[in-house]
């Protein structure tokens, strides 16, 4: 079966080669006469691409998404991209493409720039993702995909009932656990990884980014505007003059039709921001159905039925090891989910 990718590859020399003889002998007129360019990456680079068209309507913008295993070789996808005037390309990993990962595409294509996928955890610190040790590079899957939440891994773990487990959802939790002071990190992080490695100084953006209040839909999927001015900051790398557009307008938001993590009512009052404990399912079939979402204890419920068909080797994550560990933390975490549920602290949605 072919993926995104090997499709994306026909395409593209359909297009490079085939579409332009076909409007000459035709008289057709070619709509897109601007430059080519290629977009490369996880679940972020569709944003990236789509926000690329929009600052120039007259180029070429074709989008290969490095998530499924394609069946194409790296020797014909640098073929492919040479047609391309500009690449960009997240890092990604061997497998992707048969003989080797973006290192690989870097080495044999030097006019590739990479650029960063955009993480940010202060909006969702209690999101993690569970390793299974058993497997190389294995995530356990749960109610909302891989996203998991570090308090009810350790609620399972330690054995609480799914009432006692609601019970840790609670501010006095959220500040023993340091999630109101990942701001600064979250912050340095990001500023720090993008400049370092990739050139970029997004700090204004940033700034501008806060101030329009939550700007993440989970750690590592960002909402439309963020990767708009990720853009127009690729554009400027290579000398491309962006379109000056109200892209508020014309935003797609993708990443929405795919888990979202919720942002807990304490954590989002620190933020100026509305929360909720409402976790959203996926859903990439919108023309059919409008999807499905979890109150908290439903949450709660299907991570215990789901870790519950898990060996507890396989429901690793370092965080929450480092919980479990440590008896004080642990210790005071137990006292603070007997004395909120006492106390009817426990939320209901």
């Amino acid at each position: 079966m072919l993926t995104q990718v090997d499709r994306q590859i026909l395409k593209s020399w359909r297009q490079y080669a085939i579409e332009p003889r076909i409007a000459k002998f035709t008289g057709r007129i070619m709509r897109n006469t601007g430059p080519r360019i290629a977009i490369i990456g996880n679940c972020q680079s569709f944003g990236v691409a789509y926000a690329m068209k929009v600052l120039d309507p007259s180029a070429t913008v074709d989008h290969f998404s490095m998530i499924a295993r394609a069946r194409s070789t790296m020797g014909l996808f640098v073929k492919t991209l040479e047609t391309y005037d500009y690449v960009f390309s997240h890092d990604f990993l061997d497998g992707h493409v048969r003989g080797g990962g973006s290192e690989e595409l870097r080495q044999r294509l030097p006019k590739t720039i990479m650029f960063p996928a955009i993480t940010f955890a202060a909006f969702h610190p209690d999101l993690v993702y569970i390793h299974d040790l058993s497997r190389m590079h294995g995530f356990v899957c749960g109610p909302i995909g891989p996203y998991h939440s570090a308090i009810a891994l350790f609620a399972y773990r330690k054995g609480l009932s799914i009432e006692m487990a609601n019970a840790l959802f609670n501010e006095n939790v959220f500040d023993a656990l340091g999630y109101f002071d990942m701001w600064n990190d979250a912050s340095r992080e990001l500023l720090d990884a993008t400049r370092d490695r990739y050139g970029l100084d997004l700090s204004a953006e940033l700034m501008n980014w806060s101030r329009r209040g939550v700007f993440m839909y989970s750690t590592v999927h960002p909402m439309s505007f963020v990767l708009f001015d990720l853009s127009k900051k690729l554009f400027e790398r290579v000398s491309l003059k962006p379109r000056a557009v109200n892209f508020n307008y014309y935003a797609i938001h993708d990443l929405a039709r795919s888990e979202i993590f919720p942002i807990y009512p304490p954590i989002a009052k620190r933020y100026g921001a509305q929360g909720g404990y409402m976790f959203k399912l996926q859903n990439h079939h919108i023309s059919t159905t409008v999807g499905d979402f979890l109150t908290l204890p439903q949450y709660i419920a299907s991570c215990y039925n789901i870790y519950g068909k898990h060996d507890p080797s396989q429901l690793s994550n370092p965080r929450v090891d480092a919980w479990l560990a440590d008896e004080a933390t642990s210790g005071f975490l137990m006292r603070l989910a007997r004395e909120n549920f006492v106390a009817g602290l426990a939320p209901t949605l």
